[in-house]
């Protein structure tokens, strides 16, 4: 009895491990709130970087919780086995889903698009954004964009224009909880652009300043509020993109100026 009781005690860590464990979890916590609290500066410091070691730090407290508060250090070889192939699979099916995801990316979208019936407001011609119908004549164009609640997408997928035409584009962030913005840029550079804008920083809207292939852009709205932009855009295909991050990936459309 005796001897399966001190077995059994020497397969669980001691109350003071226990301590020392959630004390280095709370300093990593710290260090990670350090690093995105923009009143610190680190945020600004560090760039793009910070992403990497925030992972490092979220992968750090992982193997701690499930090595030490899920016992995996302590268990037979034969549980780690069936944990780390969990894991393994997981993973793997996270990575195919991914790279099915961006493999087929505008896929749906291009769908969606030939298939629509286009929708006209009562008193709103076919120039407005989105809605389909003939291409919009030259001359002054009133486009609108907003978003569709607190999800990360634009209630519009498609706008037109004409070459030339005076472009006037209300921006309208109906969120209440989000933060957007709106970059015009050049068709196929939405997810590089993104990624430069996290370089930049909130301060620069989340858009990398002087980058050509940035053609118009917002100021980061905060939820429910609103912004007029007015430009023209040569003839082509451009895309229209939320850079905070990580919106990219659902909040986008097609941008087509024709000639």
């Amino acid at each position: 009895m005796t001897t399966s009781h001190v077995e059994n005690e020497s397969h669980h860590p001691s109350f003071m491990l226990y301590v020392v464990v959630a004390a280095i979890l709370f300093v990593v916590t710290i260090v990670e709130f350090l690093l995105i609290w923009d009143k610190v500066g680190i945020d600004d410091d560090l760039g793009a970087s910070k992403i990497p070691i925030l992972i490092i730090l979220s992968a750090f407290k992982f193997a701690v919780v499930i090595l030490f508060y899920m016992h995996l250090k302590f268990d037979a070889n034969l549980f780690s086995l069936l944990f780390v192939s969990g894991l393994a699979l997981g993973l793997i099916v996270g990575i195919a889903l991914l790279g099915i995801f961006f493999t087929f990316e505008g896929n749906p979208r291009e769908y969606a698009l030939a298939n629509a019936v286009p929708y006209v407001h009562e008193g709103e011609g076919a120039e407005h954004a989105g809605e389909g119908g003939e291409s919009p004549s030259a001359g002054p164009v009133d486009l609108e964009v907003g978003v569709v609640g607190d999800a990360l997408q634009f209630d519009i997928s498609a706008m037109e224009a004409s070459a030339g035409s005076e472009i006037t584009l209300t921006f309208n962030n109906i969120s209440t909880v989000n933060q957007h913005n709106l970059v015009v840029v050049q068709a196929g550079t939405k997810d590089e652009v993104a990624t430069a804008g996290i370089a930049a920083g909130a301060d620069k809207n989340w858009v990398p300043p002087g980058d050509e292939r940035v053609l118009f852009n917002s100021s980061l709205l905060d939820p429910g509020g609103s912004e007029v932009l007015r430009f023209t855009l040569d003839a082509g295909e451009y895309t229209f993109v939320c850079t905070f991050p990580g919106h990219n990936i659902t909040m986008f459309g097609d941008f087509t100026v024709s000639p």
